[in-house]
């Protein structure tokens, strides 16, 4: 099958722009019946550093279709819950409801629709004010006791109307076919301009993938292809489907009741848009609720989340099932109402890769090295707090600082991939684990950490002599290019708070300070029994609290409606006084 959807008119010079911040906005929140704490927007910002978790003013539900996009700066323009879009003062744009309008996807019409990964929005390929949102509605035929999704898409100029975001051309159909639920994901052409677009065919005695090619003339080259392995499920699957950060391998990770959790594992060619299998993996292990896969910033680790459970598996491998590693084990936690258990990982555009929880929850987990190999990758549960309720909810981004295949057939654009540095990093007391996030294809990677050290190692690992305050720079380079990025980082160690017996001693570090939005705590702590952390203003008044699991511990807590000054915090172990110490807070 080959279509092909013109837009002639649009004719611009195709270019690489180097701050692709299409992703660095994530909105989330629900609004859903029958819950009384916990319900409203919020917003995860990663323009700052750290990232900025704010509450918003709105009515606007997520659940599992959850896609947006902001400008090449990283200021919000769009998102949708695949019923409705809403621009950057959350209200609906022109023209921008009843997205889906088949079978029983505008019963969603409160609340969003219900399918993982059943949007994605691209910028086009050639025009900056023109973004396609790809979506794919809920139907079902009672007849035949099935779904019947088709593939839409609709076109927003974000300035058409004074300004203001207007659908364009809306449902406009593209596929009519037994699709799979969701798994909407996207890759860069190998021109560094173009956009594959991938879903499936749901369970089928082939293995069957639809693809299709958005260029600067419109859509193209939709196609039904089979691929291997052809395994028949006799059930609709969950899950999710990714490529890589370097775009050369598909991977599809599906979730049913038997077997549980299958990934299918893909060589790409983003020059002809080719499938190659690779390898299937069968986990032995359960997911009764949402899970799926992400991919490490350096294309080599993938992270499988099964609920109870997270595994990192080497790409690189000549056999990746024989690398499965176990990173974290649920430790039983209970946020909300339910135990928190590893849902829908998403890689963010700061190199790190966070989890939202399987079920409606007030926190996510975060991957915080995942360039590193097993438990490096400082796996952190529960460690985000949110300010309201996330039901389920991760939001489907492709990978939009991907360039050229430099050399390939392909390569007609003229593009080049000048390389952008940048870096994350994690402190555990005096060790800090650097993770490399630069992207346009760096070949050597030079590391000042401003103590007089330095390191070539794409992902190195370094030991401070002393606590404090370090500036760490970072120089990539490719035969094209150079570039260097440099930032503070603070190093602590962990302050003794109390003695609980002889011998035996608490710790607790809180960081940074002063702080602004959150901060991190972070103790080592013996026990299993539970950390009761407060904020206290200099009148001695509770301005904030947290109940922690005890043990061993790292979290990112908010400063919501905590008010610029100097407070107290104080720190007890099962009901026990350990020790308090000064936080500022700063706007």
């Amino acid at each position: 099958m080959k279509n092909l959807v013109l837009f002639p008119i649009w004719l611009f010079s195709i270019c690489i722009s180097y701050s692709q911040k299409h992703d660095y906005v994530w909105l989330l929140g629900y609004y859903g019946q029958n819950y009384s704490p916990n319900l409203g927007g919020f917003k995860i910002d990663f323009n700052y550093e750290p990232l900025q978790i704010k509450e918003i003013d709105t009515n606007f539900s997520f659940q599992s279709t959850v896609a947006g996009v902001s400008d090449k700066l990283g200021q919000l323009l769009l998102y949708t819950n695949g019923i409705t879009v809403i621009n950057n003062y959350f209200n609906i744009i022109e023209n921008g409801d009843s997205l889906n309008p088949d079978g029983i996807s505008l019963d969603y019409y409160k609340f969003g629709l219900n399918v993982n990964q059943g949007a994605i929005i691209l910028p086009h390929p050639s025009n900056d004010s023109l973004f396609f949102i790809f979506h794919m509605p809920i139907d079902w035929n009672i007849q035949i006791n099935s779904h019947i999704p088709k593939l839409y898409f609709s076109l927003v100029n974000v300035y058409k109307s004074e300004g203001n975001p207007a659908i364009i051309d809306k449902n406009h159909l593209l596929i009519e076919d037994t699709l799979i639920w969701g798994k909407l994901t996207a890759t860069r052409h190998a021109n560094g301009s173009d956009w594959w677009v991938i879903t499936g065919e749901r369970d089928t005695f082939t293995n069957v993938i639809y693809k299709l090619l958005l260029t600067s003339n419109g859509i193209e080259n939709i196609e039904r292809v089979e691929v291997s392995p052809s395994i028949f499920y006799d059930a609709p699957s969950i899950g999710n489907a990714i490529f890589t950060p370097d775009g050369t391998k598909y991977i599809r990770h599906d979730i049913r009741f038997d077997p549980w959790n299958v990934i299918d594992i893909y060589d790409f060619d983003r020059c002809s848009g080719e499938f190659y299998f690779k390898e299937h993996i069968e986990l032995s292990d359960t997911s009764f609720l949402y899970g799926g896969s992400a991919v490490s910033p350096d294309s080599r680790y993938l992270y499988a989340s099964t609920n109870n459970r997270v595994f990192q598996f080497d790409l690189t491998a000549p056999n990746i099932e024989a690398t499965k590693t176990k990173v974290a084990e649920f430790d039983g936690y209970v946020a909300f109402w339910f135990p928190s258990y590893f849902g829908t990982p998403q890689l963010g555009p700061n190199g790190k890769i966070y989890i939202a929880s399987a079920v409606g929850d007030t926190v996510m987990h975060v991957i915080n090295s995942p360039n590193q190999p097993g438990l490096a990758s400082h796996l952190a549960q529960h460690s985000i707090n949110l300010p309201n309720l996330n039901d389920k909810s991760i939001p489907n981004f492709p990978n939009y600082r991907l360039g050229p295949l430099d050399g390939s057939p392909c390569d007609t654009l003229g593009l080049d991939n000048h390389p952008k540095a940048g870096f994350t990093y994690f402190a555990e007391e005096l060790a800090v684990t650097f993770s490399d996030n630069s992207y346009y294809r760096p070949e050597e990677w030079e590391w000042d950490f401003g103590d007089g050290s330095g390191s070539t190692e794409r992902n190195p690992i370094t030991a401070y002599d002393a606590p404090g305050e370090y500036y760490v720079c970072l120089t990539v380079r490719n035969e094209i290019d150079e570039d260097t990025y440099c930032r503070y980082i603070q190093v602590d160690t962990m302050m003794v708070v109390g003695v609980l017996e002889p011998g035996k001693t608490g710790k607790v570090a809180v960081f940074p300070n002063p702080a602004s939005g959150q901060f991190n705590l972070q103790f080592d702590l013996p026990g299993t029994d539970k950390v009761a952390f407060s904020l206290h203003d200099v009148a001695g008044r509770k301005v904030k609290a947290w109940d922690l699991p005890g043990g061993k511990g790292y979290f990112t807590l908010p400063l919501f409606g905590v008010a610029e000054g100097m407070y107290f915090w104080r720190v007890a172990l099962g009901g026990r006084f350990l020790g308090s110490g000064k936080l500022i807070v700063s706007k």
